[in-house]
This record gives structure tokens, C-alpha cells and sequence, in this order.
């Protein structure tokens, strides 16, 4: 089978969803916005490690691993928090939210990372920052987001996401493969 562009991320829940993109749309109208490519509210997600191209039996292997490392973790409580720039405001690439509690999320993303390489496939090279991203930014400065606070829109983060990534004229199409429980209480249920 050919390979497939892949990552592991978290699945947003639909009233964090909506209080994400209420942001993005906010932020839309606002000075310096006009050089902002947004992300699609049905392509927001919090992503945890990118795989790149992988052939799919791989794929399913670093869940099998992941979801090893996953069975210790008990679901927690994730809430948006402030609106950001990456690397930082003078030059920024990203427009980002901010998710909070961090350490429960780093620990998740310290897990998959340890399923990914267990799997014997290369980890991220940089250290994991917890956000959201709304949208990209060409060249430029940080849009006016003054006064933008999002509603905390709290959901209980239970699984992660194996996301097949597909590219089209469109944008990116965000195909989900298989969902990882937090605590391994849950059988496998893969798609590939």
C-alpha cells in the first residue's frame, strides 16, 4: 500500500470547537488579518506529534504502541486559554490558543511521543507547546487580537487521534484512522 501522511492529535469537543473558531472569526475583521490564512473550524485540533508519510501497517503500529503508553493516563480536563503568536509577536508564523491545564497535555504529548519511538519511528525534533492553532500567518506581524479572550469552552480529553492527512486543492482533509483511549479502557477501533 502506498504511504499515507499521518499524525496524532486531540479531537477537539464541539462547544471548545465553536468557542475556537467564535475567535478565529472575531480575529478575521480585525487590522493585519488580511496577510492570515485561517484554519478550517472543521480541521481545528490540537496536534500531539506529526508522523509525515508512513505506510499504513506502520500507522497502526504506533497506535498499538501509543495506546500502550496511553492505558496509565486518566482522562483530564482541557480548557482554552489566551490567544498567542509563534515564535513570538514581532515574527509571527502562527496565531495560536493557548490550553490549560499545560502539564497533563505535555505528559499525553510525552507518551505518544514514547509510543512513536517505541515503534521504532523518528520523534519530534522540538519541544511540545500546548496550543491551538486558528491560523497561519505569510509574512508579518501578529494581527490586532486586543481584547479577544475565548470562552474556556472545558471538555474532558479521553482519546487521542490517529488523523490520515490528505492534501487537495481545497486545503487539508483530516481523515480519522483510529482513536487511542486515555486509560485503555476501550478496544481498538481502526480504519485504515
Amino acid at each position: 500500500m502506498a504511504a499515507i501522511r499521518a499524525f496524532l492529535a486531540v479531537e477537539l469537543g464541539d462547544a471548545m470547537r465553536a468557542a475556537a473558531a467564535d475567535v478565529a472569526r472575531q480575529l478575521r475583521g480585525r487590522a493585519g488579518s488580511e496577510r492570515v490564512r485561517f484554519v478550517r473550524a472543521e480541521n481545528l485540533h490540537v496536534t500531539l506529534a506529526f508522523l509525515g508519510d508512513v505506510d499504513p501497517a506502520r500507522a497502526v503500529e504506533v497506535a498499538q504502541r501509543v495506546r500502550g503508553e496511553t492505558a496509565a493516563l486518566a482522562p483530564f480536563e482541557l480548557r482554552l486559554g489566551a490567544l498567542h503568536a509563534f515564535p513570538d509577536e514581532r515574527r509571527a508564523r502562527v496565531v495560536a490558543l493557548g490550553l490549560e491545564p499545560e502539564a497533563p497535555l505535555a505528559a499525553l504529548a510525552a507518551a505518544v511521543g514514547r509510543g512513536i519511538a517505541a515503534a521504532g519511528l523518528p520523534g519530534e525534533d522540538r519541544p511540545f507547546h500546548a496550543h491551538l492553532t486558528l491560523a497561519r500567518i505569510d509574512a508579518g506581524r501578529f494581527p490586532d487580537a486586543a481584547g479577544l479572550t475565548p470562552a474556556p469552552a472545558p471538555m474532558t480529553l479521553r482519546e487521542v487521534v490517529l488523523y490520515r492527512s490528505q492534501l487537495g486543492p481545497g486545503g487539508s482533509q483530516y481523515t480519522p484512522l483510529e482513536r487511542i483511549p486515555l486509560g485503555g479502557n476501550q478496544s481498538p477501533q481502526s480504519q485504515p
